[in-house]
């Protein structure tokens, strides 16, 4: 019995030793896998901005796909040799990746031939992909079309079996955009935003699905939604047009406020999101008052207070301070626009008014007083603005005047004494529910 005892004793702490071991090999086996990914992304980076401007165009590409079938022979050989299916994933993963970039290369041969030289080029010359002769140009959009479809095909079967047609169509509809030989600024804004919209509503119907928000299920989503953001990088190589910048900015502030809680849970990275897309949403009104207004009208300021206002019901993190800094904002603004005599003065007691409705009633729905108070002093200065006419009519007659404001007066008194408690009671009860309010 002591015996069996010990051999038990020694099998439990040999398997742990065999646990440890593998939670050791695991870990440094991934981080090798970041790091053998890293490297193969850098180098393709550099080799595409940096290097080898001297080389033509069709060599260029050659070398590109030259890059992603070696990649695709080591996914074949972690499959097929190894045995091992996560080489195999991180292998096509980026290969299809890879071929994205390769995509967007034919696009440029095609969109250089068609337009010559009056054809938009970036800055770095190894991204011109110029003077490339129409049968090289049929032979690398077969080839590139095959391919996608095969590597495509083989990634997402690994990574999201599950949803394999519905990815690769929507891969393959935006490489299918991706190709466009479209540059023209006005245009590809447009572009960029139905795309967005497209990719956006597959992404929320995958999300539904528990698997898709595991590792691989996340990888593939992002290889889906990768010529999206090759569009977007390759607009901006060129001067770019304000209705591009508000675009991607909007882009940036949906997938920040919006959308960051689909991809984690962390809480950092959530806080971090949450002041760019603040920052994107400031931006966006500042390129279109510049653009279509004058920046220093206040009422062409005051929708930042209600932008702010907006994002305070989707952040995470300090709402009450977004609610709060928009209605002093509000005040502030509308307050100077009523200041100011310009051609927009007959709007600022209208656009008083009417944002104080909006925060009293705000404030009376969620209990803030903030909000409530400063919707009183906004209602205040706008129907305080009107007093002006009210004054003039007074000058001009004022005996009508004077016995309008005698009617009302006897009226408001034989109302209060009618009314005496219940006025009492009603007020007491409002100051009651004020006290209790945030």
């Amino acid at each position: 019995m002591y015996q069996s005892t010990v051999i038990e004793v020694q099998g439990s702490a040999s398997s742990q030793e065999q646990k440890q071991a593998k939670s050791i090999t695991a870990k440094i086996t991934a981080y090798l896998r970041w790091a053998g990914s890293l490297l193969i992304i850098l180098s393709a980076i550099s080799f595409m901005i940096q290097g080898y401007s001297e080389i033509s165009a069709a060599y260029r590409y050659w070398v590109s796909l030259g890059l992603t079938l070696l990649l695709c022979a080591g996914g074949l050989v972690c499959a097929y040799l190894f045995h091992e299916t996560k080489g195999a994933r991180i292998f096509f993963g980026l290969g299809t990746a890879f071929l994205s970039v390769q995509v967007s290369q034919v696009s440029a041969m095609i969109y250089a031939y068609m337009h010559g030289d009056n054809a938009l080029q970036p800055a770095f010359t190894s991204l011109q992909f110029s003077h490339v002769q129409p049968a090289i140009i049929a032979i690398d959009f077969l080839l590139t079309a095959v391919l996608l479809f095969l590597v495509s095909y083989a990634s997402y079967s690994i990574l999201a079996r599950k949803y394999l047609k519905t990815i690769l169509w929507a891969s393959c509809l935006a490489n299918l955009v991706l190709i466009l030989p479209v540059r023209d600024v006005q245009i590809i804004p447009f572009i960029i935003a139905a795309l967005f919209v497209f990719i956006r509503w597959v992404e929320q119907t995958l999300h539904s699905d528990s698997s898709m928000r595991l590792y691989e299920g996340l990888a593939a989503r992002a290889l889906m939604s990768l010529p999206l953001w090759i569009i977007i990088g390759r607009s901006l190589l060129h001067p770019p047009s304000a209705l591009l910048l508000t675009v991607i900015l909007a882009i940036v502030l949906v997938y920040c406020i919006y959308d960051i809680q689909r991809y984690t849970t962390s809480g950092p990275v959530i806080y971090i999101a949450q002041w760019i897309g603040t920052f994107a949403a400031i931006a966006i009104w500042g390129i279109t008052s510049v653009e279509y207004g004058d920046i220093t009208n206040p009422l062409f300021i005051l929708p930042l207070g209600f932008i702010l206002f907006s994002l305070s019901a989707q952040v995470v993190y300090h709402s009450r301070l977004y609610r709060m800094l928009s209605s002093f904002i509000i005040v502030a603004l509308n307050y100077s626009a009523l200041a100011v005599d310009n051609d927009m003065a007959v709007i600022a007691p209208i656009a008083a008014i009417s944002s104080g409705i909006f925060l009293t009633v705000y404030g009376m729905k969620q209990r803030e007083k903030i909000a409530f108070f400063c919707g009183n002093i906004c209602v205040a200065g706008g129907v305080l603005y009107y007093g002006e006419y009210a004054l003039n009519l007074y000058t001009n007659t004022p005996w009508i005047s004077s016995i309008i404001l005698g009617l009302v007066v006897l009226l408001l008194a034989s109302y209060m004494e009618n009314k005496e408690q219940q006025i009492k009671v009603k007020t007491r009860y409002y100051f009651k529910q004020l006290k209790s309010w945030n």
